[in-house]
């Protein structure tokens, strides 16, 4: 088998010649100490400003072959002129000279860098492999040529071979070839590989965390920025509820809603539930203080009460539910207007539909949830996970928000289409988004399965380690449990060098691979997410959770599930395709 570089023909490339050539090639035994350069670009053509050769061929003690391949189904020459198949356009070079002037070319970038290769015999031959070709010319040599006769009856390697023998054979004989010296079995392995070096180089590039990180968020914001038509469309309506499924922009929506109210010199309460998601919407909106006041509903209500805890003070649900609102509510009552904004802006609002919740902010709002200014912005369909909230959107409408219009979001703005799909049919999304307005990265999500504990470790530390060979490093990676953090089993990696890159998500830095419960993370995304610890798919808390954690990913998703779910997420995959499972 010979070396082909690349290794695979692009599907791109249209000539189905080409292909065919190149699998000829791959596979004949007689090719086995060869390699194969197909569609080698030649910057420093002869004649022309660039060119490009099919196939340079280097094969030990023999030379360097040029191959032009014409995979057409007819051609005619007409004054001089050559047509191939039912392109009009004409040749006025045809294949010889073409495949002629390639290899000069070639030999010549050869040489310049490697004098000492001087002596190694360069030639250029043609392929016609779906047509006839008996025309005799001054113009070639007829072992130069190989027409369909003779490729579909003899190896493709012993061809090849042939015309370097024949080429050799001719220079021994020419008076003016005294560079060529038949003896040498030249090139050798060593120099095959310094030509392969010199004509097709290897090399890496790679964009840095900082860059990808600045190309991801301008592009994000570029797609999202297409949603603003959404705060443009109810700019006339005093309170709007924003409904849409992950990936919609909704918290830059949001982020947006507070600058432009900010603008009109008010001043806007900006609110989230979620603890992750505040601290990022603070960063976010730093410029927009002190007319922008942004926190999570219960970090505000604790400054509103001047209530201090610290890490080990431990409340339970009843504290967060109840006494913590009902003592903000009591404090705003006895106070002035200065905790009284002009505008409300909520993010993820599905996690704060609760009256308790709703009674402190209609205090915090000039003119009440009623009457005032308002922008909430949920997913009220698929991400109310937070036992917190226990009241649905149609009641809310319909009792406490004076009759707000609610405003549908279905353009996926933040996933790729390949992930955006997996979301939709293993995540239950329906209706389905109406466009995912990111283009095609070509990357599949992937579903790796565990039988136990260690057998998923070993599974998640075999992802981290490709990650890092291919620099996708630090930050850009986020590792997310549907279990709590202390059965999550990214914090049961010990083994070096993981156990010291992995740490919870709210005390890494830029250098940790972070990980956090899909909770936590909720509201939130990274380049790249490794789901974990997946071992149920069915109910609406498992599907919600399953669904959130899936469109976190901007870039690449990695999902590892029990092999007790292998069946049932394939019956679902193989449902939505249409085809029978079995």
């Amino acid at each position: 088998m010979a070396r082909m570089i690349p290794p695979y023909i692009y599907p791109a490339c249209p000539s189905p010649g080409e292909h065919e050539i190149f699998r000829r090639l791959k596979k004949d035994p007689e090719t086995a100490s060869w390699i194969v350069l197909h569609s080698l670009d030649i910057a420093d053509h002869i004649r022309q400003s660039s060119g490009e050769a099919d196939f340079v061929i280097i094969i030990p003690a023999k030379g360097v072959l040029c191959l032009e391949v014409k995979a057409c189904s007819s051609l005619h020459r007409e004054n001089g002129q050559w047509f191939y198949g039912l392109d009009n356009k004409p040749d006025a070079r045809g294949p010889f000279r073409q495949a002629s002037e390639a290899m000069h070319s070639i030999r010549k970038r050869v040489i310049e860098t490697r004098p000492d290769f001087s002596h190694i015999v360069f030639w250029s031959a043609v392929i016609f492999p779906y047509v006839e070709f008996t025309i005799r010319s001054k113009e070639w040599h007829p072992w130069q040529v190989i027409d369909s006769q003779a490729f579909r009856a003899r190896p493709l390697g012993m061809l090849l071979k042939g015309i370097l023998e024949k080429a050799i054979n001719f220079l021994q004989v020419r008076l003016d070839s005294k560079w060529f010296r038949p003896q040498s079995n030249e090139p050798t392995d060593e120099q095959c590989k310094i030509i392969m070096n010199l004509l097709r180089p290897n090399f890496e590039f790679y964009e840095s965390p900082k860059q990808q990180a600045l190309r991801l968020s301008n592009e994000l914001k570029y797609y999202t920025q297409e949603q603003f038509a959404a705060l443009d469309a109810m700019n006339d309506n005093p309170r709007v509820a924003f409904s849409g499924p992950a990936g919609t922009g909704k918290t830059l929506l949001a982020i947006e809603a507070a600058r432009r109210s900010a603008l009109q010199g008010n001043r806007v309460l900006f609110l989230c539930f979620n603890r992750l998601l505040g601290k990022w919407l603070e960063d976010q909106t730093e410029s927009l203080k002190p007319q922008v006041v942004t926190r999570t509903l219960h970090r505000h209500m604790l400054s509103i009460t001047g209530i201090i805890l610290d890490d080990k003070d431990k409340k339970d649900e009843t504290f967060w539910t109840k006494e913590l609102p009902l003592s903000a509510i009591e404090k705003l009552l006895m106070e002035s207007s200065e905790n009284v904004f002009n505008e409300l802006i909520v993010d993820e609002a599905q996690d704060i539909l609760r009256d308790v919740y709703l009674d402190f902010l209609d205090l915090s709002l000039e003119g009440g949830l009623a009457s005032g200014q308002w922008r909430f912005f949920g997913d009220f369909e698929k991400q109310a996970i937070f036992t917190a909230a226990n009241l649905p959107l149609d009641v809310f409408i319909k009792t406490r928000s004076g009759s707000a219009p609610m405003y549908a979001l279905r353009l996926n703005c933040r996933n790729t289409p390949r992930i955006a799909s997996l979301a939709h049919i293993l995540g239950d999304l329906n209706p389905d988004y109406s466009k995912i307005l990111r283009p095609d990265n070509g990357i599949e999500p992937e579903l790796l399965y565990y039988n136990d504990t260690s057998d998923q470790k070993a599974l998640l530390i075999k992802i981290l380690n490709r990650l890092y060979r291919n620099r996708v490093t630090g930050k850009n990676i986020v590792v997310l449990s549907l279990k709590a953090d202390s059965l999550s089993i990214a914090r049961s990696v010990q083994s070096s060098p993981w156990s010291d890159r992995l740490k919870p998500f709210e005390l890494s830095g830029p250098e940790h691979i972070g990980y956090c419960t899909v909770h936590g993370f909720k509201g939130l995304e990274s380049p790249l997410v490794i789901v974990t610890d997946v071992d149920e798919v069915s109910g609406p808390k498992s599907n919600a959770l399953f669904y959130i954690s899936v469109t976190r990913a901007l870039q690449k998703l990695f999902i590892i599930a029990h092999y007790s779910v292998k069946n049932e997420i394939l019956g679902i995959l193989l449902k939505d395709r249409g085809e029978p499972r079995g």
